[in-house]
């Protein structure tokens, strides 16, 4: 065998022990990402931030041209292969010598294709594993840096801790400068703001100091709203990305959400509570409105659940404002009425995909709530308020 191939050889059997050793000792991931993740995450985030655009969503459109030329050959090899045993069934002889030739250069163009993509893959793999897959066994924000309660929280401590953050969000709704249609804006820089409130975390939390990539638009947003994706953090590429068609509101806890995955901390309701954290902390009102508002419908739907569903013991609580009603969207009417009007392919079927994708890699990746696990941010605030709101 030669040389070449035995490299490649290891740099499969290298993801293979790396991700068995990450399943099965438990401080190799936390060691994994103070040490080799910090330089991946550097230098990835340094040469993927030459460029303006999301460079993670063109490689994944490179990705699905790849794959799909791949199966394409496969389909044409098999269909040749057919042709030829049809053709000897028949007593012909299998095509002249341009023929051969032609069918020899094919498969000489197969065989360097088929190559060229098991060396991608395995390069991807090994950054996967590194930026992605290990990340799923690392300790959890809250062993990093809370204190473990172990106790049930009773239905009148949630309530209080949802009323709270109702209050905060009905004040802060209206001292946000707004348009002629009553829709909010910002005039400052939402990019550098969020890496500033990230950074601010690093002198609390050790593990969010550093180099930060900035964070960039998704350049198919209105694609990325039919999936109903706020943002998305590229492995391959170090890249936070978000939304820009979505509401604005959501755009700040979203760009610190997805910066807390480039510094290693992959589990969703970890960053949902590190976004949180960032945003409500910060002295601009509109990162801790945006902060606030982005736990609000998880807090509602677990005090609507703990009251047996019961929606008028739930109007008892604190209610939401009209503004707060308002700016609690994903899109406005007419951003999602300009993207189902550019839609290639149905909404909800997009969705559905989406999903899927994302509840099976969660799970695969030892997350069994799957996409359920997002809403155990509750659990997170209801740790981090005890003693002081209750």
């Amino acid at each position: 065998m030669k040389r070449r191939n035995w490299f490649l050889l290891g740099i499969y059997g290298l993801v293979v022990i790396v991700n068995v050793l990450s399943w099965y000792m438990p401080c190799f991931g936390d060691r994994m990402r103070q040490s080799v993740f910090q330089v991946t995450q550097y230098v990835q985030g340094y040469i993927s931030s030459i460029v303006t655009f999301s460079l993670g969503e063109f490689l994944l459109l490179f990705a699905v041209i790849l794959l799909t030329g791949a199966f394409v050959l496969l389909l044409t090899g098999l269909c040749k292969k057919t042709a030829a045993i049809f053709k000897k069934g028949r007593g012909k002889i299998c095509g002249d010598i341009t023929e051969n030739s032609k069918r020899s250069g094919f498969e000489i163009f197969c065989r360097r294709y088929f190559y060229s993509l098991s060396w991608i893959i395995g390069v991807v793999s090994v950054v996967m594993s590194v930026n992605c897959f290990v990340l799923y066994h690392c300790s959890s924000f809250q062993d990093n840096y809370m204190p473990t309660v172990k106790r049930d929280y009773t239905v009148g401590e949630l309530a209080i801790l949802r009323d709270y953050v109702v209050r905060q969000c009905n004040e802060l709704a209206q001292e946000l400068k707004r348009d002629e249609d009553g829709y909010l804006v910002y005039e400052g820089d939402l990019n550098r703001r969020g890496i500033l409130e990230m950074k601010r975390m690093g002198e609390t939390y050790p593990l969010f100091g550093g180099y930060y990539p900035m964070p960039k638009k998704f350049t198919f947003s209105g694609f990325f709203s039919q999936q109903y994706m706020l943002g998305y953090y590229f492995p391959f590429t170090m890249e936070a990305n978000y939304n820009d068609v979505m509401y604005i509101a959501n755009v700040p806890v979203t760009i610190c959400h997805e910066l807390s995955h480039v510094k290693g901390f992959i589990y969703e309701d970890d960053a949902n509570f590190i976004g949180y954290l960032a945003c409500t902390s910060s002295e601009d009102p509109f990162f801790r409105y945006s902060g606030y508002l982005s736990v609000l419908d998880y807090l509602n739907r677990d005090l609507y659940e703990s009251l047996d569903r019961s929606f008028e013991t739930y109007q008892t609580y604190e209610q939401c404002s009209a503004l707060v009603e308002r700016d609690n969207v994903f899109l406005t009417k007419e951003a999602w009425a300009a993207v189902e009007s550019r839609a290639v392919l149905d909404t909800e079927t997009v969705r559905q995909a989406s999903h899927t994708f994302l509840q099976t890699n969660l799970q695969i990746n030892g997350i069994e709530e799957g996409t359920a696990s997002y809403g155990k941010v509750v659990e997170q605030l209801l740790t981090y308020y005890d003693g002081v709101l209750y």
